[in-house]
């Protein structure tokens, strides 16, 4: 198995349907093949363009084992059992997450009736969100450890919560503490999308993938090994040939990225890929390029790649950096909201760092 984002697999959540058409073609353009979370005896409420994706093998679903429930209830018990409330960062408002009765154990379901009542006649309960999605992160995080698949997420309240618990929780009440020797941070990939993607029928878009097939391993695991290099580096002039050797790496994958697309699609457009990555210090990086230490501001060192410092961790001595492996973080896909715009406009970065403030102090 390998040990990084190289696989060619990943795990969407947190919830069972996809919230958009347009996200998943833009996930399959980077990955092979994507897993879900879906009880046994439910139908999902795919439309047809997923229905095509399912068909071809693209998408399938995961059953969840006794092994998966007994696990995430061990993690979820542990958690709330130090817990006075849930945290707010649980509380998306992205989408509504509903619970299904076939994902939660035995002993949990008696806890849940308590926020919920009976099921309705699908079989789910409706629960408030931060519970929901409390249980649903345990969920997937059990079921991507245990099958060694890569989370991914178009959920920046879920993103943000796997970035707390990458590094166990071991972050600063103080998220932007500039004396901090350690810092989590975001390693963003920009403009992967074609434009038109929105418009583009599945089936092509499949095709489109099976174009990509080489381009997109090569990517991933281009990614990969940067970002967990990087987050063993602590000499910042060894840091600048390695993020210039990357720089140029990346590059030139994007422009490979673009020829194949070319007879698919008109362009790239801007789209991000979030990928977690613990980093010496916020400071190091802002002085590698700009001279200066400007902790928390997105530095951007290629035309589709930017490092942003996010949060800093509490207790440097943990040595969070040396015990990571890139498996343990996951991908939040980000997409512009009109992918058919002509408009050049560069794309907004996500305030992880606030999300994250959030998420520790509340």
């Amino acid at each position: 198995m390998t040990d990084n984002f190289s696989s060619d697999s990943i795990l969407y959540y947190p919830s069972i349907e996809f919230q958009s058409e347009t996200w998943v073609k833009a996930a399959i353009t980077i990955w092979d093949k994507i897993y879900r979370i879906k009880p046994d005896d439910y139908t999902a409420k795919d439309p047809e363009e997923i229905q095509i994706a399912i068909s071809e093998g693209i998408i399938e679903d995961i059953v969840l084992s006794e092994q998966d429930l007994k696990q995430t209830a061990d993690k979820f018990e542990y958690y709330c059992n130090d817990l006075e409330w849930f945290p707010d960062g649980f509380d998306s408002s992205t989408f509504e997450v509903r619970l299904h009765d076939d994902k939660i154990d035995s002993r949990l379901k008696d806890f849940f009736r308590e926020f919920s009542g009976p099921v309705d006649k699908e079989g789910f309960y409706r629960i408030r969100p931060e519970i929901a999605n409390g249980y649903m992160f345990f969920l997937a995080d059990s079921i991507s450890k245990r099958r060694n698949i890569a989370r991914l997420t178009d959920d920046p309240d879920m993103f943000t919560a796997m970035t707390y618990f990458d590094v166990d929780g071991n972050l600063d009440e103080w998220i932007s503490n500039d004396e901090a020797t350690e810092h989590y941070s975001n390693l963003i990939i920009e403009n992967m999308i074609p434009k038109d993607i929105r418009s583009i029928r599945m089936d092509r878009i499949i095709k489109l993938a099976d174009n990509l097939k080489n381009n997109k391993a090569q990517f991933r695991e281009l990614v990969s090994g940067f970002s967990e290099k990087l987050s063993k580096i602590e000499d910042s002039q060894f840091t600048l040939k390695e993020i210039t050797k990357f720089k140029n790496e990346i590059e030139n994958s994007q422009m490979t990225r673009k020829e194949l697309v070319n007879g698919f699609a008109k362009n790239i457009v801007p789209s991000a890929l979030y990928v977690g990555v613990p980093t010496f210090t916020a400071s190091l990086i802002g002085s590698v390029f700009s001279g200066k230490d400007e902790l928390f501001s997105p530095v951007q060192f290629a035309n589709c790649a930017i490092i942003s410092s996010v949060a800093s961790v509490m207790d440097a001595g943990k040595e969070v950096r040396k015990a990571w492996k890139s498996k343990k973080s996951n991908y939040y896909l980000d997409l512009r909201k009109e992918l058919t715009s002509m408009e050049n406009s560069q794309i907004r970065v996500q305030n992880m760092t606030n999300r994250l403030d959030e998420y520790v102090n509340d």
